[in-house]
């Protein structure tokens, strides 16, 4: 994966900016550094709600971690039953808020984790996404890792590996081989924050291990966030915050109790009976719908412990991508000028750039009834003292506060 690749897929997990706050030589390159060079466009359906929130950013395969682990969630076996919480409901929740408030239960009954001086937390994930390659399309799953510091004044890292490739119901699989932009390498991603430590504009999870977990208090912090996705549909604000605060809080359950009540406060979400994570984990959902999509936060059915999350297409879309424009000249010169800053080879650098020198068609994506467009699954939340060793392959770049 090279940096312009790697940048698309940062920015691709953050709400999208208004016109007035996107360059237009940065938006086209993004958008084309998703595109082949050669054949029909490729296009990874964005979803609305984003894993990696905070940081934006996803990392994969495990690899030999430092010691000083303190585990908090394990589990890609069947659900199995949790003292106390099955018995808060004599049947299953009739409804989403009913869901959210044994949600509440269960997760306030969860210890915190409570990062030292230099540790990191780490997570361990499985992400699905829904890929479309002009008429064709497929399930493309990876394994996720990231570990950041808690006191955010540290290198980040990211670690992912895609691990298969499977088709989406009613869509014809890509014919070319291997599937374009799909490697099974492991890829590492060394992250650095231009943000001074302690500076207000990043939220570190430092920070929020020191929240209350006062829904008031919480409730302010998604109004906040939501103010700010100006690009996402109105309705869908708080949804989404909510969702970036649940991503970023998953080693204080505390906090996660107290923003499933907020949860429960949003007009029209529902409940969804049954529900798969990335993991292949079936839970009990509750979904709130907009423009022919269905988010979902899915939980065990029986522990009501959060698994993941997931998106379904409820009619058929088609969408036309407009193509961006080629890139100048000087933005060719300029944009290999930090590649190579950054380390990447001045040929590599250039064999991409061209690419985006070449006018562009523009991308088809087609969406059928019942598709997953999207999913996720938490599979380990835990503490570590250090990084683990990078693999061969490290990407490296600096975030902008």
């Amino acid at each position: 994966m090279n940096d312009l690749t790697e940048i698309k897929r940062l920015w691709e997990e953050v709400p999208p900016g208004s016109q007035e706050h996107l360059a237009g030589a940065r938006t086209a390159l993004l958008e084309a550094a998703r595109t082949p060079a050669q054949g029909k466009p490729t296009v990874r359906v964005p979803r609305l709600r984003r894993y990696g929130l905070r940081i934006g950013i996803a990392g994969g395969l495990a690899a030999a971690m430092a010691a000083g682990v303190t585990v908090v969630q394990v589990g890609l076996g069947d659900s199995q039953g949790s003292d106390g919480i099955a018995g808060l409901l004599a049947a299953p929740p009739a409804n989403a808020q009913q869901l959210l408030k044994v949600a509440a239960h269960a997760a306030a009954a969860e210890p915190d984790l409570r990062p030292g001086p230099g540790q990191y937390i780490h997570t361990e994930t499985r992400v699905m996404n829904y890929w479309s390659f002009g008429s064709a399309g497929a399930h493309i799953s990876r394994t996720e890792e990231r570990w950041v510091p808690a006191d955010g004044a540290k290198q980040w890292l990211t670690r992912e590996q895609t691990t298969k490739a499977e088709p989406v119901p009613g869509v014809p699989m890509p014919s070319q081989r291997p599937i374009p932009g799909v490697t099974m390498e492991t890829e590492d991603s060394l992250y650095e924050s231009s943000c001074a430590a302690g500076s207000k504009d990043a939220i570190t999870e430092a920070q929020m291990s020191d929240w209350p977990t006062d829904v008031a208090f919480l409730r302010k912090q998604v109004q906040a966030k939501a103010a700010k996705y100006t690009a996402v549909p109105e309705k869908l604000r708080e949804w989404e915050a909510v969702g970036t605060l649940l991503r970023s809080t998953v080693f204080r359950p505390g906090l996660t109790a107290a923003l499933y009540q907020i949860t429960a406060e949003i007009p029209g979400i529902t409940l969804v009976p049954d529900a798969v994570d990335a993991a292949g984990r079936r839970g009990i959902a509750v979904a709130l719908e907009n423009d022919g999509v269905r988010s979902e936060l899915i939980f065990d059915k029986q522990t009501y412990h959060y698994l993941g999350e997931r998106e379904v297409a409820t009619k058929d879309k088609t969408t036309t991508v407009p193509a961006p424009p080629p890139i100048s000249d000087k933005e060719f010169d300029d944009l290999k000028r930090q590649m190579v800053a950054k380390g990447t080879d001045p040929a590599e650098a250039t064999k991409t750039l061209e690419s985006l020198r070449k006018k562009k068609q523009p991308a088809t994506i087609f969406k059928p009834r019942g598709a997953v467009i999207g999913s996720s699954a938490v599979v380990k939340v835990d503490l570590t003292d250090a990084l683990p060793p990078l693999s061969t392959k490290v990407s490296r770049m600096k975030i902008p506060c």
